[in-house]
């Protein structure tokens, strides 16, 4: 007997003028599994200029809070950042007092690495800065030997070698531009100074037995006039892959404005690179600027909502069947340069993870930040597991696009599909797809559970919300509780019990959708606690809180819960202040007063865990 759930669109008036049917057969048991690393956790940014302000830019509540949205994502769905510029926090010794180090002084450095530490990210160090008036740089493989070496030694010192092992340092940023390349590096300078960071860090980590990465060129391998990317990879083609300075490769191919282009352009110049480097085909490979569309401040309107969610999912899927199944390659990381923040008027249509209000109109001043659709579905694709099998459709479509893995944790089991289904830029809510999902082969040991997931442009839509609204430059109290109302993806399906299997899961996919199914064996243990909760102020009435759950997987977490209470002291009772369930690691609370908090998690099953209790 079957165990049938159909699910559709919680939507009266919605009107479908075209419906096909489809069934796709998953055994979540098969004998042919691949690895499945989560390559894909990665974003960037560039601070505005001038490159003087690069410190007080970082270090500005806005980016504080940005970095802490970004560190709030389920199983660290986001763990890298790479900025440019990152060098131009140090100043010279002389300029101020303490935090020296070789000639440096390194508060600000510190101050920015810390703070993304303390948010369990981990940064893609880029080796390059603009010289200022209190900042100078040599152009010497000995001056980058000797500055390379002073900025790890001092980190592996603060932060283990272990933890600085997990950095990846990456030469400078598309070194033939010349908007980048300030130091007017001729190739043999560039090689010099490759090789310089290389040693400066073969130095620092010399006595440990941590592994350190540094890739490069991180450029876009232009044909004509970008002689320094070709010649690192010619020069290290001809030393071999032992005795070249780079332990990855990194490139920049972005797209056309579809995710076809994007990963079409980065097909090709793999292909490329296997063709006139073939001694390098065992190195690692990493797309760390692979956008859909160049240009991140240009306003696109399916930047703002699902459309943009779902190009990213089938980009991450693509490179993953074309360059890690089918070209063989190991892959370093694809990264979304969506890290940046907004600016007026263009809330929603930038390239970035959230929309920024900047609430200029209020005393004090301050800013709201919104989550979009595509930070949503990072959210998503970080609860996948560690093991990829094949899922098959019995009539391909272009359009969808199905991920299924598994993961094993001791005894307890897990099961996680992602359909991504979606025509590039299109919207179109009118037409539709039903899709059977057969979960065949479940172990019968063990109570299994599942929970759906969706996006979508109607229920998850804070862009729409806010155009609903009137596109209002300083949207009210209310108008933001709407929008943060429909930030979270939402979820069909509680945890439900399987009773019978297989299992056949019934969906309808709209144009753009994205969906997880998620199947949880049950768990003979507690969750764990949650540590490390932070209220970062945003406003006189209103917070930002943060906090850390450590556990090796949030898979099967159906919430996390907050409480608090008017008054610190007493014995007084805990209201839950989160209204609707969570899977992200923070919560944007407006209130009054002083009050204690506490945070728990709950598990499918519907057991609590262990309280964290904080005040403000």
């Amino acid at each position: 007997m079957l165990f049938v759930f159909y699910i559709f669109l919680e939507i009266a008036v919605l009107c479908v003028c075209d419906v096909k049917v489809n069934t796709i057969n998953i055994d979540v048991n098969p004998s042919n599994v691949t690895k499945f690393y989560h390559f894909w956790k990665s974003t960037g940014f560039c601070p505005p200029d001038p490159k003087e302000n690069v410190p007080t830019y970082l270090l500005s509540d806005e980016q504080k809070r940005n970095i802490a949205l970004i560190g709030s994502l389920p199983n660290n769905g986001i763990k890298y950042v790479r900025i440019h510029w990152l060098l131009n926090l140090l100043t010279t010794q002389s300029e101020n007092h303490g935090g020296g180090s070789g000639g440096y002084n390194f508060t600000h450095m510190d101050a920015f690495l810390s703070y993304l530490n303390q948010n369990s990210l981990i940064p893609a160090f880029e080796l390059m800065g603009s010289p200022t008036a209190h900042l100078k740089f040599g152009k010497s493989g000995l001056f980058w030997e000797q500055l390379v070496q002073t900025i790890a030694k001092r980190y592996i010192r603060k932060f283990g070698a272990e933890q600085v092992s997990k950095w990846r340092f990456e030469t400078w940023n598309e070194p033939d531009l010349k908007g980048y390349n300030i130091l007017n590096f001729t190739l043999p300078e560039y090689l010099d100074y490759v090789e310089g960071c290389s040693s400066g860090l073969k130095n620092a980590f010399s006595g440990s037995k941590s592994k350190w990465k540094l890739g490069g060129p991180a450029g876009l391998f232009r044909e004509k006039k970008h002689p320094l990317c070709w010649g690192i990879l010619e020069a290290c083609n001809r030393l071999g892959v032992t005795r070249c300075p780079l332990r990855f490769i990194s490139f920049h191919r972005k797209g056309d404005g579809t995710a076809l282009g994007l990963l079409n352009g980065t097909m090709e110049l793999l292909d490329v690179f296997g063709a006139r480097f073939p001694g390098l085909r065992n190195m690692a490979v990493a797309n760390d600027e692979a956008d859909i569309e160049a240009d991140w401040s240009k306003s696109l309107d399916w930047r703002g909502d699902v459309r943009y969610a779902v190009m990213v999912v089938k980009v991450i899927a693509g490179f993953f069947q074309s360059i890690g199944q089918g070209r063989k390659l190991k892959i370093e990381v694809l990264s979304n340069d969506n890290g940046f923040l907004n600016y007026h008027p263009y809330y929603f249509t930038q390239r970035t993870l959230f929309a920024r209000f900047q609430m200029n109109a209020t005393v004090p001043r301050h800013s709201q930040f919104i989550r979009k659709p595509v930070y949503s579905a990072m959210s998503l694709l970080s609860l996948l597991g560690d093991e990829y099998f094949l899922a098959e459709a019995e009539q391909p479509d272009p359009l969808l696009t199905v991920v299924a893995t598994r993961r094993k944790r001791g005894k307890q089991s897990f099961v996680s599909v992602v359909l991504a289904y979606g025509n590039e830029t299109r919207s179109d809510e009118g037409t539709a797809v039903i899709i059977n999902v057969l979960f065949g082969n479940l172990p019968p040991e063990g109570e299994w559970k599942f929970s759906i997931y969706r996006l979508d442009n109607v229920r998850t839509n804070p862009y729409e919300v806010w155009r609903a609204s009137g596109r209002p430059a300083f949207p009210s109290r209310y108008q933001r509780r709407k929008m943060r109302e429909a930030e979270e993806p939402k979820r069909l399906v509680d945890p439900t019990r399987v009773t019978n299997a297989p299992l056949n899961v019934t969906l309808k996919l709209t144009i753009p959708s994205l969906h997880l199914i998620d199947l949880c064996s049950k768990s003979k243990n507690y969750p764990e606690t949650v540590t490390s909760v932070t209220i970062l102020n945003v406003t006189w009435n209103e917070v930002l809180i943060t906090w850390r759950y450590k556990s090796k997987c949030t898979t099967c977490i159906r919430t996390f819960v907050v409480e608090n209470r008017a008054k610190c002291s007493g014995n007084g009772h805990f209201n839950r202040i989160n209204p609707t369930d969570t899977i992200f690691l923070s919560f944007h609370h407006v209130g009054k007063g002083t009050r204690a908090l506490i945070i728990f998690d709950c598990s499918a099953g519907t057991r609590a865990g262990r309280f964290f209790l904080a005040a403000h």
